[in-house]
């Protein structure tokens, strides 16, 4: 019997932390929400993926100074859950085709 069993869970679903933003996220703020690339690319995201398709995640896009002006340490996707108001963008990305979208509500 493996008595470490929950080393092997917690480092298997264990959530990504703060990343810098992929490309075609950036491009799309740029584009389709008129952001300036000057802020665009100074921003963080969080990731989860999907578990209905691997190459899809969900990304939330947010500015690490402002979270940690209000006292909110980010270490991922679910440490936004209770602040929406720092939440800039969330939407999906497909790793593979590089699309870009907005979460429905």
């Amino acid at each position: 019997m493996n008595w470490m069993f929950w080393k092997q869970f917690s480092q298997t679903n264990r959530l990504p932390g703060p990343k810098s933003m992929p490309q075609a996220v950036g491009s799309y703020l740029v584009t389709n929400a008129n952001m300036s690339p000057d802020l665009v690319w100074n921003l963080k995201t969080v990731t989860i993926p999907r578990s209905d398709d691997g190459n899809v995640i969900d990304i939330r896009v947010y500015n690490n100074n402002e979270t940690e002006s209000k006292g909110v340490k980010v270490i991922n996707y679910h440490s936004l859950d209770g602040h929406p108001a720092l939440v800039i963008f969330d939407g999906w990305y497909n790793k593979g085709t590089h699309d870009v979208g907005k979460m429905k509500l």
